[in-house]
């Protein structure tokens, strides 16, 4: 955005999820040109054959730190652990990677924050991504069963606290809710912003043959290859593992 000098480079985060469902994530502060555990992280994930097995649902995050300090803690992608309501006592968490592009301003911050409740160290935090994944994450655990249907209602219910927030108002509680959130089912993207579109981009193009991915989702083309496409404002799309792509509006 206008005023804010170019790169990405207080902090790196790579996660991915392999064909068990298992979560790896891996992140470090500084810029990932500089990093020799970046080259470990990414290499991993692509690996056959190690512990963890190679990334079939993978993220990864070049951090412009403008609301929390830059620590490994505060790099994206932000990891989510939670079980869902009513289960067990010792059913297994699931989890969800958040990496998150713009930022949180005062009134909708402190609306999550009280969401969240004192008693939550998220709630806490001085980064706004690390508020935001962990109210998505309790919306989800008390949502469907369904992690897309329990997505979809965290996400229409953000918006309402949004005009709760500031109503009529939206660019007084964000600049931009672009969102890719990553679970064992498959990738998840909200592109949504309160101005500045040329700059809040997400697209997707799907995977070439050889590429061992469905699909590929970027705030900016990562490469020259035919078929990158602009995510539609206000819809959630979900990349499912078995290649198939819905989008469902919550905005």
């Amino acid at each position: 955005p206008e005023g804010c000098a170019p790169g990405h480079a207080d902090s790196w985060g790579v996660g991915w999820f392999d064909d068990d469902g298992q979560v790896s994530l891996l992140r470090q502060t500084g810029s990932p040109v500089d990093s020799a555990f970046y080259v470990f992280a990414t290499e991993t994930a692509g690996r056959r054959g190690s512990l963890s097995g190679p990334a079939r649902v993978l993220i990864g995050h070049l951090r412009k730190a403008t609301r929390g300090v830059v620590t490994s803690e505060n790099a994206h992608p932000i990891r989510v652990d939670y079980r869902r309501a009513g289960a067990a006592r010792g059913t297994p968490r699931d989890t969800l990677l958040v990496a998150h592009n713009g930022t949180l301003r005062a009134p909708l911050l402190q609306t999550l924050r009280e969401d969240l409740g004192p008693d939550r160290d998220e709630a806490r935090s001085d980064s706004d991504t690390v508020v935001l994944a962990a109210w998505l994450g309790q919306h989800v655990a008390g949502g469907s069963a369904d992690t897309g249907a329990a997505l979809v209602a965290a996400c229409e219910a953000l918006v309402r606290r949004i005009d709760q927030a500031a109503p009529g108002r939206p660019s007084d509680a964000y600049t931009s809710l672009n969102l890719l959130i990553a679970h064992r089912a498959g990738l998840f993207a909200l592109r949504q912003f309160s101005g500045d579109p040329a700059y809040y981009t997400l697209l997707a193009r799907p995977g070439l043959p050889g590429e061992g991915a469905a699909w590929i989702v970027s705030a900016e083309p990562t490469d020259d290859a035919p078929g990158w496409e602009p995510l539609t404002p206000g819809g959630l799309t979900h990349f499912a593992t078995d290649g198939n792509v819905h989008t469902t509006r919550v905005a």
